[in-house]
């Protein structure tokens, strides 16, 4: 434990009526329930949230002795997916704006945005319509979302959803949309507090999101929060960031370290991603069947052998393998039998043509000139089965695929 923690911890014990001594052995005890180090700066976060529940318990006159109440979750496993942080204001704010282009009235009238024009006293007299009401309020800043146009016409993107399709009510419905607001989303397989391993649907925004970054296959410990529903977990600020330790860089003797080496990953998925396995001849269909679904089930599994690699960066950051099926009797008339797969900068890519491997991902299939071409898979998970040699290096010039969405 370092001296700051040590700090932390005897500046807080007396609210929560402990001495020194029982403060630091419960802090220790913790850390160990949490999976963490007592040096890791994760702890930090954990401790205050202890702290914060212990206080708020003795307020409520209510005592509790469960050394588990804490409101974050102790993951261990592997990210099955993981896409790249996507900005999720991005589609919102440019709808917003071509509507306003489209018809500035009808923009404001809906409460899509609200306008923002500047007084003789340098002040913004900004005007909206919410729930119908037109409203007027000067401000000295404007908000960070707030845009303007080369006429300079001044506008704010605001939420206009007031429920969301589950009967939720939105808390944010006619506040500003911010600038920007990055996600990280994923499919997580392990278990929560030593429980029983299962997947779950992984979210993380902001900073945090776009930080926590390992790859795919790979086994990892990390705090984060469980979703009610008993199927989603979520990334909390900076502590799941600062949580993350891969389980191969933990010492062995550690309680903290899991012997995974009879794992086999080809039989979890076999076993658990049954619906999500799609042989590569048959992912045409399973791209227009897939369609209906919600984004995050939209996710497809196959397995083919590495037959070409490109690893000059595409200007999205993307990198190029091509996979085939080398066991399959192929349809040259129809099909070349090979398909792209666009493998982002933050996937590890360690093994070469010839390898066999797994591909997780979303299909895409664009229309050139009238023309549909063959499916492609914008990559969120990769593991090696087979390795063979190393990454080719090419400089082979390449045609982003923009159609991925």
């Amino acid at each position: 434990m370092n001296e700051s923690m040590k700090a932390e911890i005897e500046k807080s014990a007396p609210y929560i009526d402990m001495g020194v001594d029982e403060a630091i052995a419960k802090f220790e005890e913790l850390c160990s329930a949490n999976g963490l180090e007592t040096t890791n700066p994760a702890s930090m976060g954990v401790w205050r949230n202890y702290v914060a529940n212990s206080r708020r318990m003795k307020k409520n006159g209510n005592e509790s002795n469960n050394d588990n109440d804490s409101f974050y979750k102790a993951a261990f496993g592997f990210f099955v997916s993981l896409d790249a942080p996507r900005d999720m204001m991005a589609w919102n704010r440019m709808k917003a704006k071509e509507e306003y282009l489209r018809d500035e009235n009808n923009a404001l009238e809906n409460g899509i945005v609200a306008v923002a024009t500047e007084n003789a006293l340098g002040k913004w007299v900004v005007s909206r319509y919410h729930n119908g009401e037109y409203r007027e309020a000067t401000l000295s800043e404007l908000p960070n979302g707030a845009e303007e146009l080369e006429d300079g016409r001044v506008y704010i993107p605001l939420d206009n959803t007031a429920t969301y399709m589950n009967g939720g009510t939105n808390a944010n419905y006619g506040k500003p949309l911010p600038a920007e607001q990055m996600r990280r989303s994923g499919v997580f397989y392990g278990s929560l507090d030593n429980g029983d391993m299962r997947m779950y649907y992984f979210s993380y925004k902001n900073q945090g999101g776009v930080d926590f970054a390992p790859n795919t296959f790979e086994w990892c410990h990390f705090l984060c929060v469980e979703g009610s529903n008993g199927t989603d977990i979520y990334g909390a600020k900076d502590l799941t960031s600062g949580s993350l330790s891969l389980n191969a860089d933990i010492d062995p003797e550690s309680n903290i370290y899991r012997d995974m080496s009879n794992f086999s990953f080809e039989n979890c998925l076999k076993e658990n991603f049954e619906s999500n396995l799609v042989n590569i001849l048959d992912l045409d269909r399973a791209h227009i069947q897939r369609q209906a679904l919600p984004s995050k089930e939209r996710y497809i599994i196959t397995d083919g052998t590495v037959c070409n690699m490109n690893m000059t960066p595409t200007k999205n950051g993307n990198r190029i393998i091509n996979i085939t099926d080398i066991n399959a009797e192929m349809n040259y008339e129809s099909d070349s039998g090979v398909v792209t797969c666009w493998i982002p900068e933050h996937l590890s890519l360690d093994f070469g043509i010839g390898s066999t491997v797994y591909v997780v991902g979303r299909t895409s299939q664009r229309t050139v000139d009238g023309e549909v071409e063959p499916v492609t898979i914008n990559a969120s998970g990769v593991h090696c089965v087979i390795r063979h040699g190393s990454p080719v290096e090419s400089n082979q010039p390449v045609e982003e695929n923009f159609d991925w969405f």
